[in-house]
């Protein structure tokens, strides 16, 4: 059987409220311990408030120390984000430095530097296997066309012929600028003959090519000097074989392909 609680107070305190039971016997037992269940009611209110307080503080701790978690999160987020950035910038500013250091600003050819990088690398091949030739390449009579037209035209002739020269080459061989008016070529898996007929159609090539700088129409010409590998050669013995056959073109009348 279900108790009514509600109307069982009533009844208590119905019975204690009135004067004809102040006398009874059980009286004050009733009243102390109606007294005790008041008081044991209270208690539990005072328990229930503390727990709704600690559980509502509880809660907004929680949401405090996930507001922040949050917070924290999103800068993380951030932080990676600038990192990622900052990385992306990084790499690309190194490969710009390093593109700067290997090309030569002017021609956009590889420069001395990358000239030397590939002559290494073909020299740490076993001699054995090694078919290979270089070849210095010379503009004639270039302090003349400074003198005569101006260093912004010689550097225009350069260009010229920084992309004249590669499109005979092709995939043969490599060229750089070695510096000043001064070209090289590599060219791996090349016999002297091979070599000397390329160069000579690089020669022809040039020759024919006329040059028209804001009106100013001008021709040039090459001076070749060519090397093969020889056993035992070093770098250095390989090029300087290359640059005296340079010097014996010029001094031959320039405008030609002297081997060495």
């Amino acid at each position: 059987m279900k108790i009514d609680f509600s109307a069982l107070e009533e009844e208590v305190q119905r019975i204690l409220d009135t004067p004809e039971y102040d006398d009874h016997p059980a009286r004050d037992a009733l009243g102390r311990l109606w007294e005790m269940n008041l008081n044991q009611w209270n208690r539990v209110e005072r328990i229930t408030r503390l727990s709704d307080s600690y559980q509502d503080m509880m809660m907004k701790r929680e949401k405090s120390l996930s507001a922040r978690f949050d917070k924290h999160l999103r800068q993380l987020e951030k932080i990676t984000r600038i990192s990622d950035h900052y990385q992306r910038v990084l790499k690309q500013v190194n490969s710009e430095l390093e593109q700067t250091a290997l090309i030569d600003p002017l021609t956009e050819l590889p420069n001395r530097r990358m000239m030397m990088k590939r002559l290494s690398t073909e020299f740490e091949r076993d001699e054995r296997d090694k078919v290979y030739c270089v070849a210095m390449v010379d503009v004639d009579h270039f302090k003349l066309v400074n003198d005569e037209y101006g260093h912004q035209v010689g550097d225009d002739v350069l260009v010229a012929l920084g992309k004249a020269m590669p499109a005979v080459i092709a995939q043969e061989g490599y060229i750089g600028r070695w510096g000043g008016e001064e070209f090289l070529v590599l060219l791996p898996e090349k016999s002297r003959q091979q070599a000397q007929q390329l160069m000579e159609a690089m020669r022809l090539a040039i020759a024919e090519l006329e040059l028209d700088f804001d009106g100013k129409r001008l021709t040039t010409s090459v001076s070749i000097g060519l090397s093969e590998h020889r056993q035992g050669d070093t770098i250095d013995s390989l090029l300087t074989r290359a640059d005296d056959a340079l010097y014996a073109a010029k001094s031959l009348g320039r405008n030609q392909v002297t081997v060495d």
